[in-house]
């Protein structure tokens, strides 16, 4: 049936609307896909810039990662160049107490190398070392408190170690205990030098207190001299006076051998102060050894210790030292005297003579022998020993064991101290209790050949021919015996008690010698005198005379011109010898 024109125009709205409606749609639909173009564009591109944020960011991280890792690297050697310039050992234990960081000192001290260390555990280490340190490693781990100045021992190559240890927890950034960090200081160097400093301080003190007895020593010799002169000239002098048969020549000889014997007293007290060895002769130890053994003084020896063999051992080809005899053989008798009462009248002593040369310093009792040449005298005995304690007085002055009266004065030992230390000489003893005693005695050689044995002088070859002499002395009775001693043997002698005076006299009275006592108090010394003469009198001929032995200051005015110099208390011929010996001088 056909449609109506209403139904149809019905139907061409509808669909127009239909169309409209599409048409609509389609352009909301055109419309959404361009805003979805737009917005997938824009995501797009948001996309991209994210990327590339993303990429600027872990390059910059990157970046960042380095610069912390090339910090890290550089506090690191930073900390380990402080570590490795500390003198102590450092070192970083782990949990399980293995080595994850140790300096040089460390390395240095265990002789390995530090890659060689590290990973290593204590006892790998350490296989015998202080147990007490592992315990120590484990209560600071477990209890966080520091384990401070422990002592212990460490074996190394080099030995056995003592060190102090200080170790304090090793912790991370969240305050985990991860370890621990110790610090080890080797003292074992410190007190071995801390321990020599002591003993040389012991021997200072020692060779200082000898100096100050010496001083005092040498203050009395010089006194007792003065007074000896008169017993020691004044017999000489009447001797030569008296006929063969005096019955005075006997009392009077006993007096002089009494001075004599006084006078050896005071040589000791001035070799005890350093002050009477003038060390100018060569002479042989073997020579020295011989004329003691042959001496009254070793048969008397012997006759005291019947049941004591005394052997001797001496080197034949013995070299030469410069020394004085007669200093070289108190000291070989004061020490066999003290070894044969050693031995408690029975055993052995033996002495013996050697070259020894040493390539490097050796210990001695006080201090080091230095390298060298050197003629050793040897003396040991099978006796009692002496006690450590005793051992550090045995040559103090008036430090003895022995019977006094009989056996000495107490100053045998005193003066071979100090005659060896006068001779440049060194001493080494080695004792023990119940089983003797060796002194070994060091004497540097001389290459120089020895003098030959002195003859007595016949006293016409140092009589005087009227010659004027001038004596200075500020002693009366020194004065006198010079005046007495010089006439007799024809001089015209003048004194005067002090350096002014005579200073004063040869300005007036021309004199052929001057006799110059060095010490004189008070007043200016004979050295200043001398000087004050030859300001007015150049070329004054003078001797020096003193109770001391040789100084720096006779040494001095004989540089000036002064002749010999002459020890108190002197004798006839010593006196007379020098006196001729100076006015012939040319």
């Amino acid at each position: 049936m056909a449609l109506s024109k209403d139904s149809k125009e019905k139907e061409t709205r509808e669909l127009k609307k239909k169309i409209l409606r599409l048409e609509t749609e389609n352009k909301h639909l055109a419309n959404e896909l361009r805003l979805a173009e737009a917005e997938k564009e824009t995501a797009r591109e948001n996309y991209f810039d994210i990327i590339a944020n993303m990429e600027e960011k872990v390059a910059q991280r990157t970046r960042e990662t380095r610069e912390l890792h090339k910090i890290i690297e550089s506090k690191s050697k930073e900390l380990q160049v402080m570590l490795d310039s500390s003198p102590a050992m450092i070192f970083y234990m782990d949990i399980e107490q293995r080595y994850i960081r140790v300096n040089k000192e460390f390395a240095r001290t265990l002789g390995l190398p530090v890659n060689k260390i590290i990973g290593k555990t204590y006892n790998e280490l350490f296989p015998g070392g202080e147990k007490s340190f592992l315990k120590e490693h484990l209560e600071v781990m477990h209890t966080g408190r520091p384990a401070l100045n422990t002592a212990g021992f460490i074996d190394t190559p080099g030995g056995r170690r003592r060190v102090f240890t200080n170790k304090i927890p090793y912790k991370d950034i969240n305050s985990n205990i991860i370890g621990i960090i110790g610090f080890a200081l080797d003292v074992t160097d410190l007190e071995q030098a801390e321990k020599e400093k002591r003993e040389l301080e012991k021997k200072l003190a020692q060779v200082e207190k000898m100096e100050a007895i010496g001083r005092l020593a040498g203050g009395v010799a010089h006194d007792l001299n003065n007074v000896l002169s008169a017993v020691v000239s004044y017999p000489d002098l009447l001797l030569t006076k008296l006929e063969e048969n005096s019955p005075l020549r006997k009392s009077i000889e006993i007096i002089r051998k009494s001075g004599e014997k006084a006078a050896a007293i005071v040589e000791d007290l001035l070799t005890l102060a350093r002050r009477g060895v003038t060390v100018t002769e060569v002479v042989n130890f073997n020579d020295i050894i011989t004329n003691y053994l042959e001496s009254p003084e070793h048969e008397k020896l012997k006759a005291y210790n019947p049941q004591v063999d005394f052997t001797i051992q001496l080197e034949k080809n013995l070299l030469n030292i410069k020394g004085s005899p007669i200093h070289l053989t108190k000291t070989v008798m004061n020490l066999m005297s003290n070894a044969a009462e050693a031995t408690l009248h029975q055993g052995t002593v033996t002495i013996t003579t050697a070259n020894r040369y040493l390539d490097r310093p050796i210990q001695s009792y006080d201090l080091s022998v230095p390298e060298g040449d050197y003629v050793v005298l040897t003396i040991t005995d099978t006796g009692v020993g002496i006690k450590p304690e005793n051992l550090k007085k045995i040559f103090e002055p008036f430090y003895t064991k022995k019977v006094m009266g009989r056996s000495g004065t107490g100053l045998g030992m005193a003066v071979v101290w100090g005659t060896v230390k006068d001779h440049k000489g060194n001493i080494n003893i080695t004792s023990a209790e119940g089983r003797g005693t060796t002194f070994e005695l060091y004497f540097p050689v001389s290459r120089e050949h020895a003098a030959r044995e002195k003859i007595a002088v016949p006293v016409k070859q140092y009589l005087g021919r009227g010659e004027q002499i001038l004596v200075v002395d500020d002693v009366e009775e020194q004065r006198n015996i010079s005046s007495l001693l010089l006439t007799s043997l024809n001089y015209i002698v003048e004194t005067v008690s002090s350096g002014e005076e005579a200073v004063e006299y040869l300005k007036i009275h021309p004199m052929d010698l001057v006799i110059l006592d060095m010490i004189m108090d008070p007043g200016i010394d004979g050295l200043d005198t001398y000087r004050e003469i030859i300001k007015h009198q150049p070329g004054q001929k003078a001797i020096i005379t003193s109770g001391y032995s040789e100084t720096a200051r006779v040494r001095e005015a004989q540089h000036l011109g002064a002749g010999a110099y002459v020890k108190k208390p002197y004798t006839l011929e010593r006196i007379g010898l020098a006196v001729r010996a100076e006015l012939d001088r040319q």
